[in-house]
């Protein structure tokens, strides 16, 4: 199969980023206590391909900074990056790419750069936060394959968290364990099709990324415990006295709804990055007018339904993201029917988790901070 050669040159502007890097890493070190390790393990030359672990914003930048080329990073292209971020992204370039599908404009862009041996880094997994959809993303093999690239693994450490502690000034320590070359990808290997080798292969070079992943962040990053989410939908008159939910209304996964407020990410997503009108969903605690969270459940659901449709399958995986996104239309849809009807509306999100080595029980009635699991 032939791809599509680059639309950009490699490197593309090399004095500019060579400010920027430099300007980057003399920040870092006054910043925060970058920790590199392996750094001989790079080879000399390109083409390579850089696979790293995604927390945060910093892991893209660390990359940027601490290997020794301009190297292309292929990074989000669904949603508009974060305006706290974007004019620095944008005036360093990268290859927006739209995750969730098999985006192959821009694979092919980062296999040209590829063939003109230059480097690509690459953050396979990121953005996904269950477990469960954390499987392997066969896009990075297929780019070894298809270019004939080797990789190289890289373990970051110390990001969750680092930009809050940076704000403050506590100087945090930043760790990028960085891996052994591995061979380009085959995709001829035995018996096997295709498909199952580069998802093979793909397995491969997160296990590799994930056994440079610092110790105490896989304990970080696995706290939480026993995470059970439930759902109260109370509707009253304007008097205060309770209706009862007819059963026609009733949320079919509540669990799953609860799950989708208990993750404040998504929704920061569509206000901040997005400038759509959802505060109403923001605001659970306060906010009890029907038409208010009605008009913000629709705002999410036009932008799942005709934008962005693997918008929650991607981050949890088919089944979670579509409970959570009939979860929406039900709540909408009971909002509507109270707004006829006069009613006033709660609704109250309720998650309960352990921390492991404890065995209380904690209790959140509504969105609080995005848990490491």
């Amino acid at each position: 199969m032939t791809t599509q050669m680059a639309t950009i040159p490699y490197p593309r502007k090399p004095l500019l980023r060579g400010v920027m890097r430099f300007a980057g890493r003399t920040m870092m070190s006054l910043l925060a206590r970058p920790e590199i390790n392996g750094i001989e393990n790079l080879p000399r030359n390109g083409p390579l391909i850089l696979v790293g672990n995604h927390v945060a914003f910093l892991e893209a930048v660390m990359m940027v900074l601490y290997v020794p080329w301009l190297i292309e990073v292929v990074g989000t292209g669904e949603i508009p990056l974060d305006p706290r971020y974007a004019p620095l992204i944008h005036t360093y370039g990268y290859i927006p790419i739209r995750r969730g599908e098999m985006d192959r404009d821009a694979l092919n862009t980062a296999v040209g750069v590829l063939k003109q041996g230059g480097v690509v880094g690459i953050f396979p997994e990121g953005g996904i936060w269950e477990s469960s959809a954390k499987k392997a993303r066969t896009g990075v093999s297929w780019l070894s394959y298809q270019s004939n690239a080797p990789l190289v693994p890289i373990g970051f450490g110390g990001i969750d968290g680092a930009i809050g502690a940076i704000s403050k000034f506590k100087r945090p320590r930043l760790v990028m364990n960085i891996g052994t070359v591995i061979p380009p990808i085959r995709a001829e290997v035995g018996e096997k099709s295709r498909k199952e080798a580069l998802e093979e292969g793909a397995r491969m070079i997160m296990q590799q990324v994930e056994a440079l992943v610092p110790d105490e962040d896989k304990r970080r990053w696995n706290r939480i415990r026993d995470e059970r989410f439930e759902l109260q939908l109370k509707i009253e008159q304007a008097d205060g006295t309770a209706v009862e939910l007819p059963t026609e209304r009733a949320i079919s996964k509540p669990e799953m709804l609860s799950k989708f407020f208990h993750r404040p990410l998504l929704l920061d997503v569509f206000t901040r990055n997005l400038k759509l009108p959802v505060q109403a969903l923001q605001n659970l605690p306060e906010e009890h007018n029907p038409k208010q969270l009605a008009d913000a459940a629709d705002v999410v659901l036009d932008y799942l339904t005709n934008t962005n449709q693997h918008f929650l399958t991607y981050r949890f995986g088919y089944d979670q993201g579509a409970a959570m996104q009939e979860g929406l239309k039900q709540l909408r849809d009971t909002a509507r029917w109270a707004e006829q009807n006069g009613y006033q509306v709660s609704v109250i999100p309720i998650r309960r988790y352990r921390k492991r080595g404890n065995d209380e029980e904690f209790v959140e009635h509504y969105p609080g901070e995005i848990p490491a699991i």
